[in-house]
């Protein structure tokens, strides 16, 4: 029965205190009880702690507002800086921009360029390969004339070797008897038609070689020196000089034109060529010169990338700043009023409940450690 009254009289104590508690059950509202407590222990008035508290509550209001107008400073100044730096970051994209609008124009002009380079050095490839076959048809050609040349020369050698054997009476000739003259002037003709036939123009030279070397053999049985043969072959003589060297004079002439021909086609080729070559001189000048350009532009472009990128992060970072500071100003003020309108309620509760307070601070002072539990108000429960 009477540890039934002992609980039904703390339950009674529990619901008057239930106010007090609460403030007991917060860290800073148990400091203030604590202080209350402290200024009862030492006897001084409790109007005392009363002034205490509100100047605790005014305290903490100023320093609400010092802390509202620094915030309001710094979020202004963040509001400042990432402004400059947004700005910072726009001018830098622009840059970009114009860079990027540089290389669009840069690089199809230099594509074309180069298009045009190479149509000239194809141009150039042609022309120096037609060159090259007009000159190995030149020599072709020269080599040829050369060859007509040295078989006429030699066709006339032979022709005034056997023309002076008659007509200036060599002594070595004239002491052959009659037979061996004629045996001579055969065999000449027939190893100079030998040699002919290894001609590789004038092949009809080993004929007419031969033609006359059979002559001579026909004439073995006359007279060498008073021979109608020797007049004969004189005047064949003559006449295939006088062949010969008009043959030779339209070959020289044909050669000559063959040779003015071909000083005009090459003339113009190389006329050609040095076009060519100082249009891709101009070219390749003007693509180095645009390659420069490009790999300026690239270059100050990936650098304004990489400042771009930095100043976006340090925007970014800025705001970040900006945010955990309004986010850590914002849970101060929070805090910081809780605490001030726990000062103003237990105030308030003092002011009201004074008596009740006042008992509620003195047991909570035989209680010990009080922490807002019915037992401890009332002492160890286990006691009678």
């Amino acid at each position: 029965m009477k540890i039934l009254v002992l609980c039904l009289i703390a339950l009674a104590i529990a619901d008057k205190y239930d106010q007090f508690r609460a403030f007991d059950e917060d860290e800073f509202g148990r400091t203030l009880i604590d202080t209350l407590q402290m200024q009862m222990s030492t006897g001084e008035p409790i109007a005392r702690f009363i002034e205490i508290m509100r100047n605790l509550e005014t305290s903490i209001e100023n320093e609400q507002k010092e802390d509202d107008k620094a915030n309001n400073e710094y979020q202004n100044q963040c509001t400042e800086d990432i402004k400059v730096l947004q700005q910072e970051s726009a001018n830098l994209e622009r840059r970009t921009v114009e860079i990027q609008s540089i290389l669009d124009e840069l690089e199809p002009l230099r594509s074309y360029k180069q298009g045009q380079a190479d149509a000239k050095n194809a141009w150039k490839i042609e022309t120096e390969k037609k060159l090259a076959d007009l000159v190995k048809k030149r020599e072709t050609e020269k080599a040829e004339f050369d060859k007509k040349v040295e078989e006429h020369d030699y066709a006339t050698f032979v022709i005034e070797t056997v023309r002076r054997m008659f007509s200036d009476k060599i002594q070595s000739f004239l002491q052959l008897n009659n037979e061996s003259q004629w045996q001579k002037v055969r065999d000449y003709f027939i190893n100079a038609s030998e040699q002919a036939k290894k001609f590789e123009i004038k092949k009809s030279y080993s004929k007419i070689f031969n033609v006359l070397a059979e002559i001579a053999s026909s004439a073995q049985s006359e007279d060498f020196q008073n021979s109608p043969t020797v007049n004969k072959i004189v005047n064949l003589c003559d006449l295939m000089l006088k062949q010969i060297e008009d043959s030779k004079a339209l070959e020289t002439k044909a050669e000559q034109k063959r040779l003015n021909m071909f000083m005009l086609e090459k003339g113009n080729f190389d006329k050609d060529l040095t076009s060519l070559n100082n249009a891709l001189a101009q070219l390749n000048a003007a693509i180095l010169g645009l390659d420069n350009r490009i790999q300026d532009q690239k270059r100050d472009l990936t650098d304004y990338n990489a400042r771009l990128s930095a100043k976006n992060k340090q925007s970014e970072d800025r705001g970040g700043e900006c945010r955990e500071k309004a986010y850590n100003y914002q849970l101060t003020r929070e805090k910081r009023e809780q605490k001030r309108q726990l000062v103003s309620q237990i105030i308030g509760a003092f002011s009201a409940n004074q008596r009740d307070f006042s008992e509620y601070v003195k047991l909570r002072g035989q209680a010990g450690d009080f922490r807002g539990k019915n037992f401890q108000i009332l002492g160890n429960p286990t006691e009678d």
